[in-house]
């Protein structure tokens, strides 16, 4: 079986067209994190990937799509498509080596040509579950079944009131963990986090700062929190210092997450060897597709340390996160990212199913995230007026 086609479509959602007009989109909608401040959200982006083989074989895979998804798709038609055609179709990480080794060459280590590697290794995958005729979480080992999930974001809102409504109604949804994203000052984020504690009770909740605090003021915060109860405390200070974590982490009477904003093995061994953390979190569509996923999870199972997977995407990342999830050791739990989101909702033929609070990796060959193409069709980018 060999690889004759590889094609990415880039995909737009715009808020402006979910909400009826720019002028209606909600503020938390816009900036729902403390990265999202100055430059505002406005939409949902992702990069699809469409690989086929010579005997007729479709499988999709997904490229993360903030902030933009033209990079990762130029690169994986004009580079990565080029030198991969005609390819006997075997182990995907190994199919895709020569161009890691190539971009890492190029110093580009971060970023869109990672994304395009990591899409392509998700359709590989999908494609040879698919020619096999099983789910995905089978061919890797284990079974098509329920993940532990957890719901985000309790988005910025005005009010702890607010907070305590969203976190409400995501119970009310069926999900029983919760992550809360904070950053606008040590004493707005306390006034927040109560909010959602009391409307929880004891279930289990997160905290996300995206990056907004310095060492210092990420210090004081962990402080805080031992009275309620939290899960982890995310990414309190901004990628790439390793050390720096480390001192928060060092410091911190709650466990410290990160890795959402890494994209090779080696930026989460320097975490590792920094100490810097209790939980890694990749994207499917960033770290490597579903080979970086599961080789995340053997780093933590080698270090003693957990691993939560990062759950902005759509259709196709969504699912195959869910089946690498059922494979991968060292697994904790999926973040179910509930930003309005046709593309993850809509687009696929059968969407991910919660069950009792657990998304769930469906009996289907592949991973079953697969889009429906006529669907597909309006949130192409590369054939919007005005796009």
């Amino acid at each position: 079986m060999r690889l004759t086609r590889l094609t990415a479509i880039p995909l737009q959602a715009r808020f402006a067209d979910i909400y009826g007009g720019a002028d209606k989109v909600p503020a938390h909608i816009r900036a729902p994190a403390a990265h999202f401040q100055r430059i505002p959200r406005t939409g949902q982006f992702a990069t699809l990937v469409v690989a086929e083989s010579d005997d007729g074989v479709v499988g999709y895979g997904e490229c993360f799509g903030l902030p933009h998804p033209l990079a990762a798709a130029s690169l994986l038609t004009h580079v990565v498509a080029p030198a991969m055609i005609g390819e006997d179709i075997g182990d995907p990480a190994a199919m895709t080596s020569a161009l890691h080794d190539y971009f890492f060459a190029m110093g580009h280590t971060r970023g869109p040509a990672m994304e395009a590697l990591s899409g392509v290794d998700i359709a590989l995958w999908d494609l040879k579950a698919r020619a096999a005729g099983v789910p995905l979480a089978t061919l890797l080992g284990s079974s098509p079944g329920p993940v532990p999930t957890y719901v985000s974001p309790i988005a910025f809102r005005a009010t702890p009131a607010e907070t305590a409504a969203d976190a409400s109604s995501y119970l009310d949804q069926g999900y029983r963990a919760f992550k809360l994203k904070i950053g606008r000052g040590i004493a707005t984020d306390l006034a927040h986090i109560e909010a959602a504690r009391s409307a929880l009770g004891s279930l289990p909740l997160y905290l996300d700062v995206n990056c907004g605090y310095d060492v210092p003021t990420a210090i004081a915060l962990a402080r805080a929190l031992p009275r309620f109860d939290i899960g982890w405390l995310e990414e309190p200070i901004p990628p790439d210092d390793p050390e720096a974590l480390a001192e928060v982490r060092r410091a911190s009477p709650v466990p410290i997450a990160a890795g959402e904003n890494e994209f090779a093995m080696g930026a989460y061994r320097a975490l590792v060897r920094a100490g810097a953390v209790d939980i890694l979190q990749c994207n499917i569509g960033r770290c490597g597709g579903v080979s970086g996923l599961l080789a995340v999870g053997e780093l933590c199972h080698a270090s003693g340390l957990t691993m939560a997977p990062h759950g902005v995407g759509a259709s196709v990342a969504v699912a195959a996160s869910v089946h690498a999830g059922r494979a991968a050791r060292g697994f904790h739990s999926y973040e179910a990212n509930r930003l309005p989101n046709p593309m993850r909702d809509e687009m696929g033929v059968t969407p991910t199913a919660l069950v009792d609070g657990c998304l769930v990796a469906a009996d289907r060959p592949g991973h079953g995230g697969e889009p429906d193409m006529q669907k597909l069709q309006r949130y192409r980018l590369d054939i919007q007026s005005g796009g």
